[in-house]
Order: structure tokens, then C-alpha cells, then sequence
């Protein structure tokens, strides 16, 4: 057992849990008073086509003013929409402003800054137009940092999964290769399933064939995301699929993957849709949660094999424990996230379900509720989560900054629906983590690749940001910590993806802070000169918190953070 582990296991057993005996957690249909419901998803063909597999979004800070915006997909009956946070979960649509409104049998959708300029890009994927699957249609948006859009597909060199049919569902970004920029992993259900690098230029190289060892032609693809499950910084491809194709890609750290499905333990879902990851049960190891179909009466599939839980053991070694850890029963599992709804410490998970006919339409939103010891408890209906609409893409988003996380669910052929998270009661403490790193720097934008650990009450927690692809949705890009009784974080511990790591103490609970791996920079322009020194003077002896230039976070600027930056005086701070 390595020492971080062991940190994580003397935590866990010497925790003192809260008691969460007088949390409340309700969650509100807010859906008509966010505006999100007034131009639903539609299709062409109200049927079992492939399109009704599609109906996604990402959450984004797309305009860098500080809340979470939203992209969604339209369908071939309807528009792409772009909807503009005004900071207290209001949404106001500017697709066609933002040159984003595109009518096709769009699927999903994902956020990350692939050039490295500081505003967050958009990829659309997409089966092609009217009522016919062509290839070709995927759509790279640049965000040219003034609330507009450039389509920059055919240059960037991203348009196709599979090129003889459109086949696209979910794709993600990530740096798998730990260049400082972000690659693109594309997923086809029919095959076309490929990994793109990113050249640092505007262009993308297709490295499928060359980067990974199985042919992935073979691999229904639907949900892929970047996650370093191992320890070693390069992330692996969790790539979820159809029909038990599902692939764990372990990354050798020299541009290649080596497919360790079968060893790993791993792709025993039937039928994978829904990826999502997390440290469920709190030992410093990250697991991984794929949704998949099952029905008490078998009307779903005779012999699905429901939800899976793999409960990583370390060293890319798995055991599968959905059914004796409560979470195997899911009906037809879609999108699906990880997150402590409840601010207990212990990642819970939702998921939507849903399809398109007379049997299984009414299938409900499950939410599992961790115990506390990896144990999940289904109470979505307890929660007020009734739902049963046609769900697909899932992502959990902060709508007002009020540090709890609320749900957007995309359902096919119908509105969307919103719910509020409206957690209260006492042991409800919180705390979020963004991430910004100068242009220059050579770590990938935004966190991606980040791993945080984290000590309060006791308590240890981690988390990884990696963007991923939930199934054709994408959940905000921050890592979101419950601390139940709390109301200091002892130490928080950042370990960017270059290997460098950070290190902060006594933080208050209660709060969005934002790191930065160079905080001496207050200005951001990649040198630390009289420009920051002038910021610091001028804040000097201030107290509070999330204070720019309260370098060690300790909630005053003084003396010790007038030393660090006379440290690092006259560098470039890349």
C-alpha cells in the first residue's frame, strides 16, 4: 500500500462522521422558471430511430462572468441553443447571436479550451441532417472571448467519427499525452470511435490507429472520459460502449494505450451508456460507475447486466460491486454524474432513464444516496426527484453559486428538465475548487488532469477533474466537496497534472475558491513584476476570503505573502 493510501485508510478510521440525522435534502422543479424549457428538443422521426438515443448539453462558463451557462442540443426539429446564466439560474437563449443555433440530429455536446486562450470551446456531435445518418457533421466551435462562436471544424480537422456514417454520440476533451493542451476523444456508435491529438495549433491529428492497441471499430461507442485511475498522472480512457464492447485503455505515458478491459476487471455492462467516476467509498482510490439497462421483469433485456460499480483496488485492478452495494437496479440507465448532493463527504450518484416507446417512457430518475461506507440508498422520489420524463444527458451544475450542486437532465423529444438542490439543516458545509492557470503555463486550461486532496474534520476526500462525458452531457468544470460539521478545511493538496503540486491550509468552509498554479501573478500576463507587487501593497492587510493576493489562503494578505512574491520577483511564472 503506498503512503497516500495509507493516509486515506488512518482518515477514514479516525473520522468522526457527522451527524446528518438533521439534513434535509429536497430537491425543486425549477424547469419553467429557469427559461431552459421554451424551446425543447424535437426530431424529425418521433420513433426508434437512431436520434432517439441523442438530447445533451454542456455546463459552462462560456462568458467568464463567473456562473455556469448552458449549451444544448436541439435535435433535427429543433435549434442549438446557447443559454447565458445571469447568476441566479435565470437563462436568457443566444444561439443564433453566439453562431451556435444549428438545426441537425445533434446529439451531445463538450466544453474545454483546446488553443489555450482562456475562453472555454465547444464540440457538437452530431448524425448529420433531416432523417438520414451521415458522417462528417461534428462541429468545433471556437469561443472568441466576446459572446461569439467561430466554426473552425474543417481546419482543426475534427468533423468525422466514423466516414461512412454519422455515428457520433459522446466525446470529450482531455491531455492525455500531458503536452499542456487538450485532445479529443470522439465516440461512434457504430464504430467510429477515435482519438484525436491535439498539435498545439489549431489542428488535431487522428491517432486512433496508431495510440490505441484494440481495434475500436469494434467498440459501440457512446461515453468516453480521461481519468488517471493508477496514480500516475497520464489519464486512461474510460471508454463506455453498447453491447458489452466497454474498454478501459490504460495510458503508457508515451502517447499509447494498452486495452486492460478483461484484466482490469472491467466492461462487464451489457449495455454501457452512463460514465461516471468518483472515490465512493473514501480509501483515495478513484472507482467508476457505468449505467446500464435492467428491468425487475427482464422487459429491458433478458440477462442486462444493470449498473455497474468497479471499486478499484489500485494498480488498474477492479472488482465489480453494484448489487451488494445497492446500486445494480437502475432500469434503462442514460447520463449519470457523481456528487455529494447532501455535503456528507461521500459521493452520491443520479441518473436518468427513459426510451422512446409505450413501455419503457415512464422509466424514473434514480438518486443514490451514499451511506457513508460505499452503500447506496435509491431516494429520488424521497428527494423530490418525480421524474419520468425521456431522459438521456445528465450533468449537475451550480445554478445560483450557492455551493450546492442541482441536476439539468436532457430529455429526448421534450423540455428539459431543472432541479434545484434546496439542501439545509445543520453539517451542510461546503466547499469548491476552480482552477485557472496562466496562458503561458504548460498545464492543460481550466484543471483539466487535476487531482485534489483534501483533509477536514478528520476527514480525507479526493477528487479528479477530467471533463468527461457523462453520456452526452458534461457537468461544470470544478471538483465539489461536502463537509458535513466542518467549518475549516485543515490542508488542501493540488497535484497539477505536470507533476507539480500545491498546497494550501485552514481554509474556511462555505466558499468557491479558484487556484491558480502561479499566484504570485496576480495579473495573469505570465511575469511577475511591479504590476502584482503594486496589487499586493495595495491589498496589504485586507482580511477575508478568496483575497487575490492571500498567496497561502490563510484569509490575510500579509507579510508571508509579500515573501513569496519577492521570491518569485522578475520570473516568468510559467
Amino acid at each position: 500500500m503506498t503512503t497516500r493510501l495509507i493516509v486515506f485508510a488512518f482518515a477514514a478510521l479516525s473520522m468522526t462522521v457527522a451527524d446528518v440525522s438533521a439534513q434535509t435534502l429536497v430537491f425543486t422543479d425549477i424547469s419553467a422558471s429557469t427559461g431552459l424549457t421554451s424551446m425543447p428538443h424535437a426530431k424529425t422521426i418521433n420513433g426508434p430511430d437512431k436520434e432517439f438515443q441523442g438530447a445533451g448539453g454542456v455546463a459552462g462558463d462560456f462568458d467568464r462572468d463567473g456562473d455556469q451557462d448552458i449549451f444544448m442540443i436541439g435535435g433535427s426539429a429543433g435549434v442549438d441553443q446557447l443559454w447565458w446564466n445571469d447568476g441566479s439560474g435565470v437563462f436568457t437563449e443566444g444561439g443564433a447571436a453566439a453562431g451556435v443555433a444549428r438545426t441537425h440530429r445533434g446529439t451531445g455536446a463538450s466544453a474545454g479550451d483546446y488553443d489555450d486562450d482562456g475562453d472555454l470551446d465547444i464540440y457538437v456531435s452530431s448524425l448529420g441532417f433531416g432523417t438520414q445518418d451521415t458522417p462528417g457533421h461534428n462541429v468545433l466551435y471556437r469561443n472568441n472571448g466576446d459572446g461569439t462562436f467561430t466554426d473552425v471544424t474543417a481546419t482543426a480537422g475534427v468533423a468525422y467519427a466514423s466516414p461512412t456514417i454519422g455515428d457520433t454520440f459522446g466525446s470529450a476533451f482531455g491531455d492525455y499525452d500531458l503536452d499542456g493542451d487538450l485532445d479529443l476523444a470522439v465516440a461512434g456508435w457504430n464504430g467510429g470511435n477515435q482519438l484525436y491529438r491535439n498539435n498545439g495549433d489549431g489542428t488535431f491529428t487522428n491517432v486512433t490507429t496508431t495510440a490505441i492497441d484494440v481495434d475500436m471499430t469494434t467498440v459501440r461507442g457512446f461515453a468516453p472520459r480521461f481519468t488517471d485511475m493508477n496514480g500516475d498522472r497520464y489519464p486512461e480512457i474510460l471508454w463506455v460502449a453498447d453491447f458489452t464492447t466497454s474498454k478501459y485503455l490504460v495510458n503508457n505515458g508515451d502517447g499509447t494505450f494498452t486495452n486492460m478491459t478483461a484484466p482490469s476487471g472491467t466492461g462487464l455492462d451489457s449495455n454501457g451508456m452512463g460514465n461516471t467516476q468518483g472515490d465512493f467509498d473514501n480509501d483515495g482510490v478513484i472507482d467508476w460507475y457505468v449505467t446500464s439497462k435492467i428491468a425487475a421483469d427482464g422487459s429491458h433485456g433478458v440477462g442486462s447486466s444493470g449498473n455497474m460499480l468497479y471499486m478499484c483496488a489500485g494498480n488498474d485492478v477492479f472488482s465489480e460491486e453494484s448489487t451488494p452495494r445497492g446500486c445494480n437496479f437502475g432500469m434503462w440507465g442514460w447520463g449519470v454524474t457523481a456528487v455529494d448532493f447532501n455535503h456528507d463527504g461521500w459521493l452520491d450518484l443520479v441518473h436518468t432513464n427513459g426510451f422512446d416507446g409505450p413501455t419503457y417512457s415512464v422509466d424514473p430518475t434514480f438518486l443514490f444516496i451514499n451511506d457513508g461506507t460505499a452503500h447506496f440508498t435509491e431516494e429520488a422520489v424521497a428527494s423530490g426527484i418525480n421524474d419520468t420524463s425521456n431522459g438521456r444527458g445528465l450533468l449537475h451544475i451550480d445554478l445560483e453559486n450557492d455551493g450546492d450542486m442541482d441536476i439539468v437532465i436532457f430529455n429526448n423529444a421534450q423540455p428539459v428538465k431543472v432541479y434545484r438542490n434546496d439542501l439545509s439543516g445543520p453539517n451542510t458545509n461546503w466547499l469548491k475548487i476552480l482552477f485557472e492557470a496562466p496562458t503561458c503555463s504548460d498545464l492543460p486550461p481550466d484543471g483539466f488532469g487535476t487531482r485534489v486532496e483534501i483533509v477536514s474534520g478528520g476527514m480525507a476526500q479526493v477528487r479528479f477533474l477530467d471533463g468527461g462525458c457523462n453520456y452526452l452531457a458534461q457537468s461544470e468544470l470544478s471538483l465539489h466537496f461536502g463537509l458535513g460539521a466542518s467549518t475549516m478545511v485543515d490542508s488542501i493538496t493540488v497535484f497539477w497534472a505536470d507533476g507539480s503540486t500545491r498546497t494550501l491550509s485552514n481554509i474556511g468552509a462555505n466558499q468557491t475558491i479558484t487556484i491558480t498554479p502561479c499566484p504570485i501573478d496576480t495579473n495573469r500576463d505570465c511575469a511577475v513584476d511591479t504590476a502584482d507587487l503594486g496589487q499586493l501593497l495595495s491589498a496589504f492587510g485586507d482580511v477575508g476570503v478568496g483575497l487575490i493576493t492571500d498567496f497561502n489562503g490563510d484569509g490575510v494578505v500579509d507579510t508571508a505573502d509579500l515573501g513569496q512574491l519577492l521570491a518569485g520577483f522578475g520570473t516568468t511564472c510559467n
